[in-house]
């Protein structure tokens, strides 16, 4: 299988259901679904979003790319960020190494002391 359509195809008829049904549950036009599945047309995000909360096993990485498994069996690594993506703010790293500097939490306990006093007067 070498397209996003063909992939597609071949989920619809391991899941037993057929195009009609398919497009119903999902609530996608069966022309709009068809182009994709006959390659006229890519596979837009909409659509995939839509598949996506009927069937949330579906590895949407192997639908787009054809890498991995087609089914993925624990769900919860579709929800939690891998690696790739806790980092992805350019100042998270910038943020996390401020933190880590003593004279920073130094600064932090002081300013966090200060207010504790006020509260008590």
């Amino acid at each position: 299988m070498r397209t996003e359509g063909e992939r597609l195809r071949y989920y619809i008829e391991n899941k037993e259901v057929n195009l009609r049904q398919f497009c119903i549950e999902n609530d996608i036009l069966y022309t709009s679904l068809h182009p994709i599945l006959t390659n006229s047309r890519a596979l837009g995000m909409n659509i995939l979003k839509k598949i996506m909360q009927v069937y949330p096993n579906l590895n949407i990485n192997w639908v787009l790319t054809g890498a991995g498994e087609m089914d993925i069996e624990n769900n919860d690594s579709l929800r939690e960020p891998n690696s790739v993506y806790q980092n992805s703010d350019p100042g998270y790293e910038a943020f996390l190494k401020y933190f880590e500097k003593e004279t920073t939490t130094d600064k932090i306990l002081a300013i966090i002391e200060k207010k504790l006093e006020e509260k008590k007067e």
